[in-house]
């Protein structure tokens, strides 16, 4: 994904467009829009995030990075964290294969081949 200099962290602008608490959120990060709707159900909550993409050329590269994201999440939640994975690190942990396969479920070119 990222390599070098890029690695460091990027500042977006971001303004909240909506607030419902605790049920959602809706949010512009830098082009994008982010909303978070949860709905609790019988056992737990569910989480509904709609991320609505300025570029859809980054479409799969974005769902690749959401994926890691899910998946420290749950590492964090089941009591084994590691850390944020960005930048080369998120490589380790399969980026460029999720992009790929992202992609083609997505039906677009890869982000970043």
């Amino acid at each position: 994904m990222l390599d070098g200099p890029e690695d460091a962290a990027v500042e977006l602008p971001g303004a909240v467009l909506a607030a419902e608490p605790p049920t959602l959120l809706v949010y512009r990060w830098g082009p994008d829009v982010l909303r978070w709707e949860l709905t609790p159900t019988g056992d737990g909550t569910t989480l509904v995030l709609r991320h609505t993409l300025a570029d859809e050329g980054m479409s799969s590269a974005v769902a690749a990075g959401w994926h890691l994201c899910l998946d420290v999440l749950d590492a964090d939640l089941n009591g084994t964290p590691f850390g944020p994975v960005v930048g080369r690190r998120a490589q380790d942990y399969g980026w460029a294969d999720l992009n790929q396969r992202y992609a083609e479920k997505l039906g677009v070119k890869p982000s970043f081949s």
